[in-house]
């Protein structure tokens, strides 16, 4: 048995009437490197024993005392505090079973028969000093486990209470989005978040990060609030992915990484910007039909330096009924008592049966599928149904959301960029004028009409001047898909002499201030009464229509590649 070291020696209480033995023993105790005091009565026994100035871990008591007997003793003491007694070494010439019997009943830990063994009083004496050794060191280490947990617990605590505040104050509930989630453990390493941009898009993200608990949560942090600022600022879905990269790519561990589907709907357009990153394929359904896969094409976030990370998205145009549905492998990867996976497959038949509920009937056949309701893994799943989303600048307008006031006071102010080359396609020149505006301390709503109007204005510049693209295709079997591609096409082919140049000046007019915003590119124009036509089924055209329903008066300088639009308060 290996010695346990303490910080002080055991005190060791010697009970026994013969004064000649009591010290013997005292001394043979003390000469083994241990404390020894002495009793020579049952009365100063109880007094060592009760007294709180004298801590003593061992006491050898014999039976036979002048005032009593040793188990009287320990009858008297558990009668107080049974906890409190340390334990005893009974020490005796009665060897009867049934005597021993009633000593280890009342709490003796062992025995010695007179004439004492010194050796075998050693051994016994070493093996229970071990023993209340390991005690002492349990109790000490129960404490400190206790404490610990205490202070785990209220860590914890602040910190959910940390994590769900962020994932409150960066989440919107917007009605056509419905998720379900639920945690392996306190903390989700699985989020969901819905936010609309200043014009009027859907902007949502079912990201899981690496594991789950905490050290998931953790990890997917830094990819809430770039989500929700970037998102807030109007940026499109390709810039806000590639900023998530960089960011979790730069302040996280190497081991640690972010699979994510993030999601750009743009009602007005009925059209859907998808970028799936190590997620499960998603699917756009419509009465139990499975219309279009979304499967990853990226690695995850966090993974990929910036040259070697691809934003591309996916882009689908969505008919007018259906919704987009998307998991975590968490739900697929649940296994049955038999190991065997949830799976894609059976979430394709339960999809493919048209329930009346999909998440509900996912839901009850996962826990028939494991047989309990808690799971190893987080489990997320979300559907996007845009029919039902109050979303898309059209809306904002009809309903009269978009009203505003120029405040009086403001000075004169002008403010310009200009782009060219590739930087076209990488920089975000709406979000750029909307940060401007905001530091003058512009109106919120009117800093909105003057994003949307922006928007509309930098695309059809670049789609219809500079890259020369005709809306018109889309209008075509599959020519939404081709003409993004062949947008991308055209953009990787941009040089110095392709450029766009936006401007706000502030027009201080008495009684009537005024914005003038004006956007020129390189190309050729277009002609711009083709589009004046306006059909809402129609797939193109819509930019100007919005644009002139915002504006108080849009001018299109010849050939077309000048438009200027002017707006007061609303």
């Amino acid at each position: 048995m290996t010695d346990i070291v303490l910080d002080q020696p055991l005190c060791i209480l010697v009970v026994d009437d013969d004064q000649l033995l009591n010290e013997l023993l005292c001394e043979f105790l003390r000469s083994k490197d241990l404390q020894a005091r002495s009793a020579y009565s049952l009365v100063e026994a109880t007094q060592a024993l009760s007294s709180a100035s004298h801590n003593v871990d061992l006491v050898l008591l014999d039976y036979e005392l002048g005032d009593g007997t040793g188990l009287d003793l320990l009858r008297s003491l558990s009668a107080r505090d049974a906890h409190a007694i340390p334990p005893v070494i009974m020490i005796s010439v009665n060897e009867d079973p049934d005597f021993l019997q009633s000593c280890f009943s009342c709490g003796v830990a062992d025995y010695v028969i007179k004439p004492i063994n010194l050796s075998l009083l050693a051994l016994k004496v070493k093996a229970l000093i071990n023993s209340v050794s390991m005690q002492q060191l349990i109790s000490l280490q129960n404490a400190e486990l206790a404490r610990f947990k205490q202070e785990a617990e209220r860590e914890e605590a602040i910190a959910k209470f940390i994590y769900e505040y962020l994932l409150g104050q960066n989440s919107q509930s917007v009605e056509g989005v419905n998720t379900w989630l639920q945690s392996s453990s306190s903390f989700s390493g699985d989020i969901a978040m819905a936010r609309t941009s200043p014009s009027g898009d859907l902007y949502f993200m079912l990201a899981d990060a690496t594991g789950h608990g905490l050290s998931a949560a953790i990890t997917i942090m830094p990819a809430v609030s770039i989500f929700n600022s970037m998102v807030a600022k109007g940026f499109h879905i390709q810039p806000i992915v590639t900023e998530l990269n960089k960011k979790l790519s730069r302040d996280t561990p190497a081991d640690r990484f972010v699979a994510a589907i993030i999601v750009q709907v743009q009602k007005d357009r009925s059209e859907l910007h998808l970028w799936n990153g190590g997620m499960p394929t998603a699917y756009w359904i419509n009465g139990g039909k499975i219309q279009q896969e979304f499967r990853s094409r990226h690695m995850a976030l966090g993974i990929l330096d910036d040259d070697q990370f691809d934003a591309n998205v996916d882009t689908y145009h969505f008919p007018k009924s259906g919704f987009l549905f998307a998991c975590t492998d968490g739900l697929l990867e649940e296994r049955n008592p038999a190991g065997e996976c949830f799976s894609m497959q059976r979430v394709v038949d339960i999809i493919q049966s048209n329930p009346a509920d999909l998440h509900r009937q996912l839901i009850t056949a996962l826990h028939a599928h494991t047989g309990r309701e808690t799971y190893s893994d987080d489990v997320s799943m979300c559907t996007l149904t845009p029919a039902d989303m109050l979303l898309g600048s059209s809306r904002l307008l009809a309903n009269g959301m978009l009203q505003g006031r120029f405040e009086q006071g403001i000075g004169h102010f002008s403010w310009g960029v200009e782009l060219s080359g590739r930087k076209i396609a990488e920089c975000e020149m709406p979000p750029l004028a909307n940060k401007f505006l905001q530091y003058l301390g512009i109106d919120q709503n009117i800093c909105q009409i003057v994003f949307l109007i922006v928007s509309e204005m930098v695309s059809n510049a670049i789609d219809h001047g500079i890259l020369r693209l005709d809306s018109a295709v889309k209008e075509q079997a599959d020519g939404f898909e081709f003409y993004f591609q062949e947008r991308e096409r055209r953009l990787k082919l941009l040089t110095e002499q392709d450029f766009i140049s936006l401007s706000l000046e502030w027009l201080p007019q008495p009684g009537n201030p005024a914005l003038a915003i004006t956007v020129r590119d390189s190309g050729a124009g277009y002609d711009p009464s083709v589009l004046r036509a306006h059909n809402d089924d129609q797939l193109s055209g819509r930019g100007l229509h919005l644009i002139r329903s915002l504006a108080r008066s849009v001018d299109i300088a010849p050939p077309g590649n000048l438009i200027r639009a002017v707006i007061s308060s609303f």
